[in-house]
């Protein structure tokens, strides 16, 4: 009788240890987003993070390579065009020939001393850079974050004046024509989101970051730009309201939905560090850095500053579903080399 419970109680034991494997092997499969994804998503059941893993899996196995390409640029009275130029032939950025293109600067806010946002030099020359490439019709947007007014951010941080030399309408996408934009990822609990009419009817639009850490994501660059599109008309501000979903999983819903073709053109010339994305301190980087993946180019950003993009909520979600691409082996770097720049940016300060 009692080899029988023996056996008996080792045949459970055995089953039970089975069980136990198969669901580690699962779960070190699915990796640690998983966790994060039943917190911050809608529920989803395990077939939709299977297909979220394939198509990630996929893209890391069968994906080419996404292009990046760096440009030494040392200072804002430099030849920024010129090197700007370079970049974009280097990247393989998007045709501009008789084009309606968007370029949409970071200009969340303007505080005296700090460099919180895109220098009008480098939007300046990203006009002049469209007007070679032909582009039909040129548009500077922005939809800042905190202020609602944002022309009072125009005049301070001379955009106002540089518009106006240029002949270029400035479109404050808080504002806009509001157009509903399936989003395809299934990430969230929205199933549409508002965005500004001005991004949904470019033919290309051109992410303009200013390089800097922030609090919240620790690097402000390409995709996190992209709160700018959404409307403080619809959402408030400072548009808080789209955190609830979850920063990492909204930011790659507006990635994969962005209805027009995206590309990068980051202003690392002096970079934020510290207190970002507004009261950090100003650090020379001296790069302009350009792609047409926008994950690849935040991926290499980071690597620029001294962080680890894996270790980057919004950057890891996102690439384990496939969006874009963050390990150095699917980025193609290309024009100056990423050492010539690299340095360690401080932190930001945890949230509170």
């Amino acid at each position: 009788m009692r080899d029988q419970i023996r056996n008996q109680k080792s045949k459970i034991e055995n089953k039970i240890s089975r069980r136990a494997f198969l669901r580690l092997a699962l779960l070190a499969a699915i990796g640690a987003v998983g966790a994060y994804i039943f917190k911050s998503t809608e529920p989803v059941g395990l077939g939709k993070m299977l297909r979220w893993l394939w198509r990630g899996q996929t893209a890391r196995w069968f994906a080419p390579k996404s292009r990046v390409a760096l440009a030494a640029c040392e200072s804002y009275d430099a030849n920024i065009l010129a090197a700007l130029r370079r970049a974009w032939r280097d990247a393989r950025a998007p045709d501009l020939n008789n084009a309606r293109i968007v370029l949409k600067p970071n200009l969340v806010d303007f505080i005296a001393g700090y460099p919180t946002f895109t220098h009008p030099r480098v939007t300046q020359a990203m006009i002049h850079l469209a007007r070679e490439l032909g582009a039909r019709d040129i548009i500077v947007a922005d939809g800042p974050a905190f202020r609602r007014d944002a022309r009072a951010i125009l005049d301070a941080t001379g955009y106002t004046e540089m518009l106006a030399r240029e002949k270029i309408a400035f479109v404050d996408l808080n504002y806009d024509d509001l157009v509903a934009v399936p989003l395809v990822g299934g990430y969230t609990r929205l199933k549409s989101l508002f965005i500004a009419r001005t991004i949904a009817d470019a033919d290309v639009f051109v992410s303009m970051p200013k390089l800097k850490t922030h609090h919240w994501t620790q690097m402000s660059a390409s995709v996190k730009n992209l709160f700018g599109i959404v409307p403080g008309i619809k959402y408030g501000w400072p548009k808080n309201t789209l955190h609830t979903t979850g920063i990492p999983v909204f930011l790659t819903e507006l990635v994969e939905s962005l209805p027009t073709r995206a590309c990068a053109a980051v202003d690392g010339i002096v970079g934020l560090e510290g207190d970002g994305p507004i009261f950090g301190s100003a650090v020379p980087s001296g790069v302009l850095a350009v792609g047409t993946d926008l994950l690849a180019v935040d991926a290499t950003c980071a690597r620029l500053i001294g962080l680890d993009p894996a270790r980057m909520d919004y950057l890891d979600f996102a690439s384990w579903v496939g969006v874009g691409a963050i390990v150095e082996s699917k980025i193609e770097l290309v024009g100056d080399a990423l050492a010539q720049f690299a340095r360690a940016y401080e932190r930001p300060p945890r949230p509170e």
